[in-house]
């Protein structure tokens, strides 16, 4: 089974009204058409969309279940936050989960196919930035490189976990390059590495390098979440010191 994130992942044929309710609120959250923090009703959803209540309250439902709303009682719900703590828990899995796939990948090799296929995806230096008109093209190009590497570890569990943490990951990766949208001028080079030792079958080289890459990623999205005014304009308070007595010598 091939496991995919939904920014490239084909949406199922003859979905129900809750499930295209459902896909349609999830992208509007990802894609931040629905800011963290907004406001929202059952009510409103449904009437803008054409559609009973019923599968718009069982869509919220589940993206609760999901994480990406609130639910505020008797008055609808909030799209959820994005903090820095969660950012970077997310991109720590990813570290922890790719570095795996990335040495058993390596270990167990990739179709010819998939080989050829990764060596293009490395290359990742037209645009100059990630923002802008081409920021969905080169997520979908970030992903299929990123999915290639986890579905060909051999472990399904461990490639629909890496999926599902690049599915939380996108809308906290919109946002970071909304902030600051250039991009590192290591980034081919980091991705280079990883497709060298992949190709070459050195397990330990592709963990190295994957988990060069991801860390550096982290630090991108970390560094451009603190440039939000919402976490430079809080104040920072003084953390209360202990008052237990100091330890007396014996």
């Amino acid at each position: 089974m091939k496991f995919e994130p939904a920014l490239i992942r084909s949406a199922p044929d003859g979905a129900n009204l809750m499930e295209q309710a459902y896909q349609r609120l999830k992208r509007d959250i990802i894609e931040l058409k629905r800011k963290p923090g907004e406001h929202f009703t059952e009510h409103q959803v449904a009437a803008a969309w054409g559609l009973s209540k019923t599968p718009v309250r069982e869509a919220l439902a589940r993206l609760h279940r999901d994480g990406l709303v609130v639910p505020i009682r008797r008055a609808g719900y909030v799209a959820s936050a994005i903090t820095l703590n969660d950012a970077a828990d997310l991109c720590d899995m990813r570290t922890l989960l790719q570095g795996e796939a990335a040495a058993r990948t390596a270990a167990k090799g990739l179709s010819d196919t998939d080989q050829v296929r990764l060596t293009e995806l490395a290359v990742d230096d037209g645009y100059g930035q990630l923002a802008g008109p081409y920021l969905d093209e080169r997520l979908r190009q970030n992903y299929e490189f990123e999915s290639i590497i986890a579905n060909g570890c051999g472990n399904e569990r461990l490639a629909a976990s890496i999926v599902a943490v690049f599915d939380d990951l996108e809308r906290v990766v919109r946002l970071a390059n909304m902030l600051e949208p250039s991009m590192s001028p290591f980034r081919t080079e980091e991705r280079k590495a990883i497709v060298d030792a992949i190709l070459a079958r050195d397990p330990d080289a592709a963990r190295a390098a994957m988990t060069a890459r991801t860390q550096s990623a982290r630090r991108e999205v970390l560094a451009a979440l603190i440039t939000s005014p919402s976490v430079t304009s809080v104040e920072i308070g003084v953390p209360k010191l202990s008052t237990s007595p100091a330890p007396t010598s014996p």
